[in-house]
């Protein structure tokens, strides 16, 4: 990783008639003509660097996610929210006395991970009072292979679980509602972190003796998708919970997965681990407007919540002028994952502005950006000139990718964008201030990140301070 000391020797030795007194001269004018907020000594140091016609290399990271962990890796720290708590077991030690171990089930965007912890370290439970969807930090943990052959983190002797309260950390975190998806007609097995359903059958409770002597129980009831027909059974095994639900209400199960009953249909299944939460539905939504687009049958109108998450909203054209930096109350009667449907013009109302923060205040810095797993919103100053180039890709072919390399007051990072989207960062002269929305961060196989460009993202040019 470069740090500004390399970058400042860097400079220096392209251009030795360059003092590095006046060089830090330049750095530091540089900060104060752009202004406070967009820039760091080093992102000063690129647009310097840029005048003076030397090209500085990429600032890179090595940040750890879920998806990260690999078998025999130690000293792991790492956040992410709860999935799933598992109750307090015991186990044999080979002194013959006993211990006691837990399993909490952790997760992202993208996966989940089972993390166990180790006799006292299973009251932090309770102590930190974590509850399914807790954002919670692992510090020092180690991996080991579990028995299902997929990496298990554990905390060790200095190792920690920490609930985390910092807002701004727990904001980069994908929360139940990112990853929730709403059940289906089912074709095949899988895994759910979480899922949406209809209750339409009464829930049933009964307790079992097995094979071995040891008893058991199941919470079992039907399940349909919203304003679907297609029954499911649904059973939580050993459930350490049994909420009180009724017939027609709207339910999230977490933690389960699709498998093949007695009778050769599909069924959802779920055990201690699982938990059943209140649906809550979307209702009203108040959220600032970063972006409109209009689209061929659509208005694409970009929004972003008190929590920095960016969000596509689908509304009829010509349903209701709004515009950039308005706070709109939303109803949405259609969601999934980022994007959400209004399909009438009472589903969009201008609200008043006066509690919610700022469009620059929702914007995503750089240094919490890069640890999201969903599309962002960051207004930035460009620190170069964009380059395009023709790259060869493995299958033989050769496609255009364009890089610019952006600021702000927490780091610095490139956008990149591939193909036809190249051209999206045409005509972006260094100094100017950029409001990048729905740009994704991307980890790179090498540890450094980059904002990949889809083509959903809106750049535009930040007119006035």
């Amino acid at each position: 990783m470069y740090d500004f000391e390399s970058l400042v020797e860097e400079v220096l030795a392209s251009k030795p008639e360059l003092a590095r007194k006046d060089l830090m001269e330049k750095i530091e004018e540089k900060k104060k003509t752009v202004g406070a907020g967009y820039l760091t000594q080093q992102g000063a140091l690129f647009l310097v660097a840029g005048e003076l016609g030397v090209t500085l290399q990429q600032v890179t990271s090595s940040d750890l996610t879920l998806k990260d962990l690999y078998v025999g890796a130690n000293d792991v720290t790492v956040i992410s929210r709860v999935l799933g708590l598992y109750p307090t077991s015991t186990y044999n030690r080979k002194d013959g006395g006993s211990g006691r171990y837990r399993r909490v089930v952790l997760f992202d965007k993208e996966r989940s991970v089972k993390l166990t912890l180790w006799d006292d370290d299973v009251d932090s439970v309770e102590k930190l009072k974590i509850f399914v969807g807790a954002p919670v930090r692992v510090v020092d943990g180690y991996v080991k292979q579990g028995l299902d052959g997929k990496p298990n983190l554990n905390l060790g002797k200095r190792s920690k679980l920490e609930l985390i309260e910092d807002e701004r950390t727990a904001a980069k975190l994908a929360g139940l509602d990112d990853v929730a998806e709403k059940l289906a007609k089912v074709a095949d097995e899988r895994s759910f972190l979480a899922l949406d359903c209809v209750v339409s059958s009464a829930p049933r409770y009964s307790e079992f003796v097995r094979a071995d002597g040891s008893s058991g129980s199941l919470f079992q009831f039907g399940v349909v998708a919203p304003g679907g027909r297609d029954e499911y059974r649904l059973v939580l095994w050993n459930p350490t919970d049994r909420p009180e639900i009724k017939v027609n209400q709207r339910i999230r199960v977490t933690n389960v997965k699709v498998k093949r009953g007695s009778q050769g249909g599909f069924e959802i299944h779920g055990d201690a681990g699982s938990a059943i939460l209140m649906h809550k539905g979307v209702g009203e939504l108040e959220m600032r407007v970063c972006a409109v687009v209009a689209a061929a049958n659509s208005t694409l109108v970009y929004v972003v919540n008190k929590e920095k998450k960016v969000k596509i909203v689908e509304m009829p054209l010509g349903t209701k002028s709004v515009k950039t930096g308005d706070v709109v109350s939303l109803s949405p009667d259609q969601y999934s994952g980022d994007r959400l449907v209004c399909k009438s013009a009472d589903s969009v109302v201008i609200a008043d502005d006066s509690s919610f923060p700022s469009l620059e205040n929702v914007a995503m810095k750089l240094r919490d950006a890069k640890e999201e797993v969903s599309p962002v919103m960051v207004e930035v100053i460009a620190l170069s000139h964009a380059v395009v180039e023709d790259v060869n890709m493995k299958d033989g072919s050769m496609v255009k990718k364009g890089g610019l390399v952006v600021g702000d007051d927490t780091g610095e990072v490139n956008v990149v964008a591939w193909r036809e989207l190249s051209e999206e960062l045409n005509g972006i002269q260094p100094g100017q201030r950029l409001r990048i929305v729905a740009v994704m961060p991307k980890v790179m196989k090498m540890g450094g990140w980059t904002l990949q460009v889809s083509n959903t993202t809106v750049i535009e040019k930040i007119v006035g301070t």
